[in-house]
């Protein structure tokens, strides 16, 4: 069998991480839970916790139920649930609130009312319900608008970065108004985020290297090849651990075992189809990690007038 051309083997590299989907995110958060002394060296993800309004649900049931051509597609807000990038609350005003709607939003858009029915309780599922303090309530319910008192104080009591809304009047309520550019910033950021971290922790992980041994490993950087000296410290896991490796040559786990015993003993130069497969990862792992901060940028400056980000 001939050899892999280099250009196949950089396809090959760059398909396999970048195919990643960013609902792939929780289980990326799983592993970051699990090996938490690699928090330092792996980075973390962001996550908020938000409320979402009326409008913005029934904008998404009125895509889903009539302009979707993909029945696969989802919305934006959608996706970041999935991906776990934002973590959504609405209070039971909310539920009761669509639910009286729907027939009237069948019959002004035409849109079939069982269609409607059956997208909303598909959608229900993803939004975590709460009941905010009625006093809060309350004492909301003498602004611009009493319905949205509901929300913003939902928001307070849950210390919430704020209010994914289509309507101002949540910031003349004195809640944090997120738009809709702010989700849609949030899903280009779970999109890049997840190549990234896939890229990092695949390093470590797909070799089914326990726990025990990475704390070995990471004793273990200083010995490897000066030409890597300046690699970030999970790239050297990452060659010493010989992950990117076996997902290219899943067959060669005896070359790689033997690879990574010599690397273990200070070796000082690493094989050149290794080296440069790590160095190709490396820079996939930092264009999608640049790519992940300048839209985090972009969406916390929204996020950023509210409180602090959930741990």
């Amino acid at each position: 069998m001939s050899k892999p051309s280099e250009e196949m083997m950089d396809d090959d590299l760059a398909s396999v991480f970048t195919s990643v989907r960013s609902d792939h995110l929780k289980n990326l958060r799983a592993a970051l839970h699990q090996w938490k002394e690699l928090q330092p060296v792996l980075g973390d993800i962001a996550q908020f916790r938000v409320v979402v309004d009326t409008n913005v649900v029934i904008g998404d049931l009125l895509w889903l139920s009539g302009k979707r051509k993909n029945p696969d597609a989802t919305t934006d807000l959608m996706e970041v649930i999935e991906a776990e990038t934002v973590d959504i609350y609405a209070p039971p005003a909310l539920f009761h609130e669509v639910e009286e709607k729907i027939p009237l939003l069948a019959e002004e858009k035409g849109i079939d009312v069982d269609q409607l029915r059956t997208q909303w309780e598909q959608y229900k599922p993803r939004l975590k319900i709460k009941e905010p303090k009625p006093e809060r309530v309350t004492a909301l319910q003498h602004g611009v608008d009493p319905d949205d008192a509901f929300f913003v104080a939902l928001a307070e009591d849950i210390s919430a970065h704020g209010v994914i809304t289509k309507d101002r009047h949540i910031e003349m309520m004195g809640g944090n108004w997120i738009t809709i550019e702010c989700v849609t910033n949030l899903r280009d950021y779970s999109r890049a985020i997840a190549v990234n971290m896939n890229i990092k922790v695949s390093g470590v992980m797909l070799t089914g290297v326990a726990l025990a041994s990475v704390r070995q490993l990471l004793l273990g950087i200083k010995a490897l090849a000066s030409a890597i000296s300046r690699a970030p410290d999970w790239v050297k896991i990452a060659l010493l651990a010989g992950g990117l490796f076996i997902i290219f040559y899943p067959g060669a786990r005896a070359r790689l075992t033997q690879w990574v015993m010599a690397a273990l003993e200070g070796i000082q130069d690493a094989t050149p189809y290794v080296t440069e497969q790590i160095a190709e990862a490396a820079a996939l792992a930092g264009k999608h990690g640049d790519e992940a901060k300048s839209h985090l940028e972009k969406a916390m400056l929204e996020l950023d007038r509210s409180p602090k980000e959930t741990e």
